[in-house]
């Protein structure tokens, strides 16, 4: 069963997870396969065991902080335990629903950077969106030091 700022909650009709707003969602998924979706100015995901997708609506980063930053109060979400980046692996592969962006929106990366965790490293993303300019930071902590590839997100 997964959490939201430490309360046990089930995923709705849909299955995914919701996060309850406000400033911090801190979002915890359980041994297997859960969609997590934070509604708060920061995200904070942490999937556990299975393949889990972490999704980043247009509709709640508006409400964090806009434009390019490396800083991490800039940050609009952070998978702390993003595995299988890079394509695919024989274990648990996370993936990351980019939903609600305009039509041209894009991914890059904007840095690289080292994790307390052995062998992971840190990975900040920015998404700009193709219709309104916007721009939106994010935070993976990749378990087995590879960035995102084609497969590890989609834009819908």
């Amino acid at each position: 069963m997964a959490t939201v700022d430490g309360v046990t909650v089930a995923a709705d009709v849909h299955g995914v997870v919701q996060g309850d707003g406000g400033a911090v969602d801190k979002m915890a998924g359980g041994a297997g396969k859960d969609t997590l979706e934070g509604h708060a100015a920061f995200n904070q995901y942490f999937g556990g065991a299975g393949s889990d997708t972490f999704v980043v609506s247009a509709k709640f980063a508006g409400l964090a902080h806009e434009g390019a930053s490396l800083a991490f109060a800039d940050q609009y979400a952070y998978m702390a335990d993003f595995q299988g980046a890079g394509g695919y692996s024989s274990g648990d592969n996370d993936f990351i629903a980019l939903s609600g962006f305009g039509a041209g929106s894009h991914l890059d990366l904007a840095h690289v950077g080292t994790s307390g965790t052995s062998g992971a490293t840190l990975y900040y993303y920015t998404i700009t969106d193709g219709v309104t300019g916007d721009v939106t930071n994010f935070v993976i902590n990749s378990v087995n030091g590879h960035g995102l590839a084609a497969g590890d997100y989609a834009f819908y």
